[in-house]
Order: structure tokens, then sequence, then C-alpha cells
């Protein structure tokens, strides 16, 4: 009996309370984490055949501001702390494992469309937007020194690029104020890397971000 009444009671307190809609002039912030899974097609690395590289998944806490421009359609500026991301060789030096890793940041700036009533519990919604990407804190191995510039130290370089978003989520509205947010967010990223012994390597990163947040409206 105990515990059908803590049951019941979690629910009304989830649940109660009038939901605050999701109008034209309201705005919202949400923290939360999310977790990069890179889909990368890689160059060859100039100088060293059959070459190629990928990119370790990672994961960083992140916040973001939304402004509800009508009922419906509202726009999201995101950003958090930069995960380090793990650059390993594939193709002919896939047994070299770990050859650099880099810091990635990717504020991103999107325009959503919100379907519902604005005073639904679970709305979903679906965004189209755009992303600055900037690689600092590039470290590389002594492997990778070894493959690219014998007996001395190869150091690299990232070029940061524009990349286009696109968002499929929703929020479900614990009670008032407060709501949980989740969504995935493929984006469409092409870099250069640039090797200190002047070799490059093009790559694709295309990662796709999964993303769980809690949030405040207001």
């Amino acid at each position: 009996m105990a515990l059908y009444k803590v049951a019941v009671f979690a629910v009304m307190v989830l649940a109660g309370g009038n939901v605050v809609a999701q109008t034209g002039g309201t705005w919202s912030v949400k923290g939360g984490y999310n977790q990069f899974f890179p889909q990368v097609r890689s160059g060859t690395i100039t100088g060293v055949p059959g070459g190629k590289v990928d990119v370790g998944d990672g994961g960083a806490p992140f916040a973001s501001l939304s402004y509800m421009f009508s009922d419906s359609v509202s726009s999201e500026l995101a950003f958090g702390v930069p995960p380090k991301l793990d650059i390993v060789g594939r193709g002919t030096i896939e047994q070299a494992g770990k050859i650099a890793d880099a810091k990635v940041w990717s504020p991103i700036l999107m325009l959503q469309y919100r379907f519902g009533r604005p005073d639904t519990v679970f709305r979903p919604y679906i965004g189209v937007g755009g992303t600055y990407v900037k690689f600092t804190s590039v470290n590389t191995t002594s492997i990778l020194s070894m493959l690219t510039n014998p007996g001395g130290t190869t150091s690299a370089a990232i070029d940061n690029a524009w990349g286009a978003v696109v968002q499929i989520g929703a929020t479900y509205s614990l009670n008032t104020h407060w709501f949980i947010d989740g969504s995935i967010v493929p984006m469409r990223v092409k870099t250069t890397a640039h090797l200190s012994t002047g070799q490059t390597v093009d790559v694709k990163v295309n990662p796709v971000l999964v993303n769980l947040a809690l949030g405040y409206r207001f």
C-alpha cells in the first residue's frame, strides 16, 4: 500500500500543474549530455599509399537557448563542452591504432518546426540549421611521426569548417515549467588535416549527435 501511494504521488508531481504552452514569445533553456558518433569517409594521406583515418566516438555536456517565434516555429542555439575525439589509422595503417586526438567545438543554430498543439504534453519537432566546427588541441602520437617522418616529429592542424545540420526530436512536459527533451542531429562536415611534413588528408566527418536534456521554459 505504501509503495502504491509513493507511485501515485510521483505521477502527480510529474504530470501535475498547468503546462506552459509553447506559444510565440516563449523562451526555454536546457542542459544535458551530447554523444558524438562520427560517420567518417576518409581520403588517402598523401605519401602514405592506402593510409586513411577514422574518428572515434565521444561525448560531453551541452546547453541550449530556444525562442518560439510562433506556436509552431522556433529557433535554438546549442553549445557545449568540446569533446576530445581520438583519430586512428585505417586502411593500410589500421594496425597503427591511435595517431592523434583533438577537441571539437561545434555550436549549432537551428530553425525548428514543432508539431501538435502548443499545450500538448508530448510534442515532436524537426529542425534544419548550420554549425561552425573548430578543431583545437590537436595532439599527435609517436606512431604518426614514425609513419610520416621517421626520426623526426610530426605535428598536425585541422581546418575549421562550416557544416549543415538536420534534427529530429521531441519534448515531454513534466509540469508547469520543466520538460525533458531529446533529439538526434545528423551533421555534414568536410575538412582537411595538414601535417607538418606537408602531407594532407581530406575527411568527411559527418557525425550523428544524440542528446538528452532537462529544460525549463519561461
